[in-house]
């Protein structure tokens, strides 16, 4: 839905219109730019900061058919894109800080990205499906379709005891070591130091798991982008979105997003004032809801 704002100019006669389709974060209008199109259901966004290539899973279609995966990076200075070969299936994207190394997970196991030559190298767990991966101090990984959580120890990967019983769609740890773990059911977290379960949200469905250079959490749903409502156990939603799937911050802790088939970056915006209170007056009268 776009809406135009009719603003007099300086008190003089003329008048422009504004089109306030953007988003409202956190309180804050922002415009959304489209910075790829044509995707479809672009997830899993992860930004490597020190090359300027944003990573992203996404869907091939045969018309309307589902055919399988691919793994995609775009540079965020031009927005050129390739497919990264050799990873057939490609889904999961992981990161290891400490060594600066980028993982891939496809149908048949886990791969590292060659940045000189762009492609995916076999890594390891050949014949495994690899729906998500996650690295900080350890490396995980969930596998499909059995959506079980597995981590490297002494040089093999075993399942994790502590989430032996559940089903497992994304997996995130902090910088706190704080854990998160959400699934079809609702998100959970698991407190450090106490390891205390904790129930957080079970009212929209998990896409992915992020945090902003403040230490701050927030989930990407399906309707939307919310944020840990800290200190209380909760969450709350900061920015309405339909159909999301993917979230990252870019170096200057900037949101990107994706919906079902364009990634955005969100800009600071002229009429930020004038856009805000239009959106909001527009959801207060319920047209929007």
């Amino acid at each position: 839905m776009h809406f135009l704002l009719l603003l007099s100019i300086s008190g003089v006669a003329s008048a422009e219109f504004i089109k306030c389709d953007g988003v409202i974060f956190r309180g804050v209008y922002f415009d959304k730019v489209p910075f790829v199109r044509n995707f479809y259901k672009p997830s899993n966004l992860f930004l490597h900061k020190f090359s300027g290539m944003l990573f992203f899973s996404n869907t091939v279609l045969n018309g309307t058919n589902i055919t399988d995966f691919t793994i995609t990076s775009c540079s965020v200075d031009s927005g050129r894109c390739t497919d990264v070969h050799g990873i057939p299936g490609g889904f999961a994207i992981g990161y290891d800080q400490g060594n600066d190394d980028v993982y891939l997970g496809g149908h048949d196991g886990i791969y590292k990205y060659n940045f000189v030559s762009r492609a995916a190298e076999f890594f390891g767990e050949e014949g495994k499906s690899i729906w998500s991966l996650f690295i900080r101090k350890n490396f995980y990984y969930i596998r499909y379709p059995e959506q079980k959580l597995y981590v490297y120890v002494d040089s093999a990967f075993v399942k994790v005891a502590e989430a032996y019983h559940f089903e497992v769609d994304i997996f995130y740890i902090s910088r706190q070591n704080d854990i998160y773990i959400a699934n079809k059911t609702a998100l959970y977290k698991i407190e450090h130091p106490s390891y205390t379960s904790i129930f957080l949200a079970d009212n929209f469905v998990v896409r992915q798991i992020v945090e902003d250079g403040f230490g701050d959490i927030y989930f990407c749903g399906n309707d939307g982008i919310y944020i840990e409502d800290k200190p209380a156990y909760g969450v709350k939603r900061v920015a309405k979105i339909d159909d999301a799937y993917g979230l990252v911050f870019d170096e200057n802790d900037q949101v990107m997003f994706s919906d079902r088939d364009t990634i955005y970056r969100l800009k600071q915006s002229p009429y930020s004032n004038e856009c805000f209170y239009a959106l909001s007056s527009y959801d207060q009268n319920g047209a929007n809801k």
